[in-house]
């Protein structure tokens, strides 16, 4: 395999295109509102925003290349044909990448930073280091302990959807005149932003239990404590039932929302994903082989990506 293609599948860089994608959706659709009645001083310069994506891009693909060196054992099991660690690249090289990938990130999160807030810098750098610490902390500790590597692994996806609302409120805090011009409409701006942020959260979580049920084979020979390694194939298929019910909850009242607002496109997007919802359950509980439970992970980012979609039709 070509080193440079293989590099790419490294570093997933499909789902970095999603990350970067929902960033952009949020920056561009979701907050459009400020800047189209205030002007666009309301919302930070753009190169700042895109300096902070390509951070958070450069942070998660270097957790992408430390997970697979904690995960060789387990990989060389589920996915040999996969391995990429150890068998295109050395674990030092693969170090290496993951020490240049971080360092690029946070420097750039930095320079971002410095830019959009100056002496208060350290609040959104904090929050990058966080991200870059619990992304380190999930291969090497959390991916292996029962529910808590699921949820990390959730929150750190659906902040890269919070992030930018997160910038924003930053960068009007230094205008504090401005911030209070806007409350009310940042109020509303925050309110879609948590329900994309939730969407997120729900179908990455979602998606990691069915990995983890597609990865049971390896992950009980290295004796790791996922769900369904410590409750079984079915009742970790009836938790995936309740989570669905829990999206589907979500899709409901969201699109009952967007109906009162008129948003009939968006409104439209959301129930077709409510019905992907309910073929993901068929699709769960029709499950046996591991090849199964990887294309229900497949659907369900197919799902999010087209659920993210539905924000461009929110302006």
């Amino acid at each position: 395999m070509n080193k440079i293609k293989s590099f790419f599948c490294l570093v997933r860089w499909t789902n970095l295109f999603m990350i970067a994608t929902m960033m952009l959706l949020v920056y561009h659709c979701v907050m459009s509102p400020l800047s189209y009645y205030l002007g666009p001083m309301a919302l930070p310069p753009s190169y700042t925003f895109y300096m902070l994506v390509m951070s958070l891009v450069f942070i998660v693909a270097g957790g992408y290349v430390v997970n697979d060196c904690f995960d060789v054992v387990t990989d060389e099991i589920n996915k040999p044909d996969k391995l990429l660690v150890d068998k295109v690249f050395t674990k030092r090289q693969s170090l290496f990448f993951y020490g240049v990938l971080t360092f690029v990130g946070v420097l750039l999160g930095l320079l971002s930073s410095i830019m959009i807030l100056q002496s208060e810098f350290y609040l959104l750098f904090a929050v990058l280091l966080l991200i870059t610490c619990l992304l380190y902390s999930y291969s090497s500790t959390y991916k292996r302990k029962f529910f808590v590597g699921n949820f990390v692994v959730s929150l750190l996806v659906s902040s890269s959807v919070f992030l930018p609302y997160l910038f924003e409120i930053l960068y009007l805090s230094n205008n504090v005149s401005m911030l209070f011009e806007t409350k009310d409409l940042v109020v509303s701006v925050l309110y879609f932003v948590l329900i994309y942020t939730a969407f997120a959260f729900l179908l990455t979580f979602i998606r990691e239990i069915v990995k983890d049920v597609e990865d049971y084979e390896g992950d009980i020979k290295i004796h790791c404590q996922t769900i369904p390694v410590v409750c079984g194939v079915n009742a970790t298929k009836t938790t995936l039932y309740v989570l669905i019910s829990l999206l589907l909850l979500l899709l409901a009242v969201y699109g009952y929302v967007l109906f009162g607002m008129e948003l009939y496109v968006a409104m439209g997007i959301m129930m077709v994903i409510a019905l992907c919802s309910v073929l993901l359950a068929v699709m769960i509980y029709r499950a046996k082989t591991q090849k199964d439970f990887h294309n229900s992970s497949a659907f369900a980012k197919v799902m999010m990506l087209i659920g993210l979609l539905s924000m461009i039709f929110l302006r």
